[in-house]
């Protein structure tokens, strides 16, 4: 993370600060033992220095960072070294604007349909950046958008597209301004039921009633004197749901408030986006996400705002 960082720091500031982020790798090398840094793949781009604005330059690296990669080789690259660049890239995007990073990735996987193995190491290393449980930070509509551009090459490796159509399916059904999608579940007493946006505020939380985290989450909106009376009164609804719950998960449940929705799906995880235990969203009262991969303490404040 810290080269990481001094290398964004040179790529913002001028070949000077280049040089010195290199001499700090280059020190830093000989002092964390057993951690291996690698070359770059590329040479990463500088900043034009005539851009002053911390926010011209990250949007100049998101729509120039890719111009050294050799496109046309059409043998795979070092997977290690395209990740590097990606960390590196992502750490840029998150600075610039949407319209900029938006056109510079479709110009970046238009650029690579004729690259199949390309393409696949790209989503790779996207993955790992900005999606899979290793990457330090999410950008799920940057990365959904590569995997819909990614999904068009019919040329991609057959073997990895069931893999990535399931992530691009999940991701798409719940991104943030989305309608979410309906599914189906069971209450802890057998019947069935469904869900479905309505007018009314709603935090969705999948859960495991075993987890600590999710107790404690269940145990923060029960304490909390003002969003339970918003919930008593009807104004917030709360779902609990076990994605592919086990046997005897009813009775693990009997606990939970009377006027919350609880129940198990096992066909949910194939619809949301479901990364980690416990997963929250939130849905306003027009029926659109509006935020997810949050902590209860914020899904609580969100909601209650969002009442009408």
């Amino acid at each position: 993370m810290k080269i990481k960082i001094l290398v964004l720091s040179a790529m913002l500031l001028g070949v000077s600060a280049y040089a010195q982020a290199q001499e700090v790798n280059d020190s830093t090398d000989s002092i964390d033992m057993g951690i291996m840094y690698l070359d770059p793949l590329f040479e990463y781009p500088i900043a034009p220095e005539e851009l002053v604005e911390f926010r011209e330059k990250c949007n100049w690296l998101a729509s120039n960072f890719w111009n050294p990669l050799d496109i046309k080789n059409k043998d795979a690259v070092d997977q290690n070294k395209l990740n590097d660049a990606f960390k590196v890239y992502a750490t840029t995007v998150q600075y610039a604007d949407k319209d900029v990073v938006t056109a510079a990735v479709d110009k970046l996987m238009k650029s690579l349909q004729k690259n199949p193995m390309l393409t696949f190491q790209m989503i790779k290393a996207a993955e790992e950046t900005i999606y899979g449980p290793r990457a330090e930070f999410w950008i799920d509509e940057l990365y959904t958008r590569m995997l819909a551009a990614a999904m068009t090459n019919k040329k991609f490796p057959a073997s990895k597209r069931v893999r990535y159509e399931q992530q691009l399916k999940q991701l798409e059904n719940s991104l943030i301004g989305k309608t979410p999608a309906t599914f189906n579940f069971v209450r802890p007493n057998g019947d069935a039921a469904q869900y479905f946006p309505m007018s009314t505020p709603t935090i969705i939380m999948f859960g495991d009633p075993d987890c600590d985290e999710c107790r404690l989450g269940k145990l923060r909106m029960q304490s909390n004197i003002s969003f339970s009376k918003a919930v008593t009164d009807g104004k917030i609804n709360v779902l609990f749901i076990i994605p592919d719950a086990e046997t005897g998960w009813e009775k693990t449940v009997s606990d939970f408030p009377k006027q919350w929705s609880i129940g198990a799906s096992d066909t949910v995880a194939e619809i949301y986006d479901i990364r980690e235990i416990p997963e929250i969203y939130v849905v306003d009262s027009d029926g659109k996400i509006v935020s997810k991969h949050i902590g209860v303490v914020d899904a609580m404040s969100i909601a209650m705002s969002t009442i009408k």
